[in-house]
């Protein structure tokens, strides 16, 4: 097994004492976790899902798409929170930052175009996208549990509707593919009568724990994304947590015991923070993972993200001055060539011939070696302030670690969400909005 990500808390000051009162009862969560005996079990499938299912589901779908006839060079993701956050998290994460506007085998060696829809209300944002997509040849895959959720249902009518009327109803039918519930709701229904291809979301996955399953797997298989490779980097994680191998130096249980000891302290905020502008998409993903589990109660760190060097110069301020109730958590990448091309790209700070600029002595350097230490000085100054501050570390923004990411962030979250005695795997708050919003747009029943 290669390297799994490592957790370092020496600069968490008081925090990495406090948090070793934890670490048995994490230990417990993990295998009430393993077991389903934890609150929400019902909902624990995604754990060891790519040995489970994972992998087995990868050859259907890579045998659909080997099959599949029409002529496609772009992937649209109708969905909102977890049904389209993980599949951009690895889309932004390995595909070149310029990808749309480069040409033949610059274009991230082969893989298709991703866009997106319903996961907002933005009438503008979808006028736009079929604009896009007169010069596209589109395939949409509809994510949705249930197929009532509004955003989603929007964007599927606006698309539909699009497809219909640019390739004809027959045509249009087969550039559709649903991924929903496997026997009941709307979305569902709908695959079945009108023959849209369909993958099914498996009942004991919630949404944004869902990443690894077909709501990930099928549109990042579909753009010709590594998706094996994510799914090796996932398993491995999962097996360094089996009850043989575990015990409580685990990164995954240190970095949950933390965070239950920052929460202890009075800490209200966890702020990720990054240098690598291709990890946005991930701390979006991270966002939702851990909001939506831990935020129950009226407990829960809040969870947020700090981009490096940018927010040096804005936010930067308030973590050096201002109210002390933040959790950082530096995500520091080792290898720092670029992940955009299969052969190693580097860039050194050149000679300038137009004067003294004053940076002489960066000459020479590596413009990542000057990221890093910029993260660095941070993490010095942040923590001298005394705000507590957790690295994290991977060996490389490859497939196989972003997939180690993305099981270890689930792990973290469950862990982290039952040591607070919440359910990790429900989201009652997040139906309010919608019952209110039901009401204003005059569903029926809802007054």
């Amino acid at each position: 097994m290669s390297r799994i990500i490592s957790v370092d808390g020496q600069n968490t000051g008081t925090l990495q004492e406090k948090s070793l009162e934890y670490l048995s009862k994490a230990e417990d969560s993990l295998k009430s976790l393993q077991s389903g005996n934890c609150a929400g079990g019902e909902f624990t499938s995604w754990y060891h899902w790519p040995k489970n299912h994972g992998f087995e589901l990868l050859q259907q779908i890579d045998r659909w798409k080997e099959n599949y006839e029409s002529a496609y060079d772009t992937v649209v993701v109708g969905g909102i929170g977890g049904s389209y956050a993980g599949a951009l998290a690895v889309e932004q994460a390995l595909s070149h930052s310029h990808a749309q506007i480069l040409d033949g085998a610059g274009k991230s060696q082969g893989k298709k175009s991703i866009m997106y829809a319903g996961h907002n209300l933005s009438e503008t944002g979808l006028i736009e996208l079929l604009e896009a997509l007169d010069h596209k040849l589109p395939i949409v895959n509809v994510i949705s549990k249930s197929g009532t959720t509004t955003e989603p249902s929007v964007a599927f009518r606006v698309l539909y509707s699009y497809l219909q009327e640019r390739f004809g109803k027959e045509e249009a039918k087969k550039r559709i593919v649903v991924t929903t519930d496997t026997q009941k709701g709307v979305l569902r229904q709908l695959a079945n009568e009108s023959g849209f291809p369909s993958f099914s979301i498996p009942d004991g996955v919630g949404g944004r724990f869902s990443v690894l399953t077909a709501v990930g797997l099928v549109p990042l298989c579909l753009a010709g994304y590594p998706t094996q490779e994510i799914l090796e980097g996932a398993n491995d994680l999962f097996t360094s947590l089996d009850p043989e191998n575990v015990n409580s130096e685990h990164p995954c249980l240190q970095l949950a015991a933390i965070r239950r000891a920052a929460w202890e302290q009075g800490k209200a905020i966890d702020i990720l923070s990054y240098g690598e502008p291709k990890l946005g998409g991930l701390v979006e993903w991270w966002k939702q993972l851990f909001g939506e589990s831990e935020g129950k109660d009226s407990k829960g760190l809040f969870p947020a993200g700090m981009i490096y060097s940018t927010d040096l110069h804005s936010l930067g301020q308030f973590l050096q001055d201002g109210n002390p109730c933040i959790l950082e958590t530096f995500l520091f990448i080792e290898s720092e060539s670029s992940s955009a091309s299969q052969v190693e790209k580097r860039l050194k700070v050149p000679g300038f011939a137009l004067g003294d600029d004053k940076l002489q002595y960066l000459e020479g350097k590596y413009v990542a070696e000057i990221g890093t230490a910029a993260m660095k000085a941070a993490l010095e100054a942040h923590s001298e302030r005394g705000v507590p501050c957790v690295c994290l570390s991977i060996p490389s923004l490859s497939p196989y670690y972003l997939g180690q990411m993305l099981a270890f962030f689930e792990v973290v979250c469950a862990v982290s969400a039952l040591l607070l005695e919440v359910n990790p795997f429900n989201q009652e708050g997040v139906e309010a909005y919608k019952t209110n919003l039901f009401r204003i747009m005059g569903r029926p029943g809802f007054k």
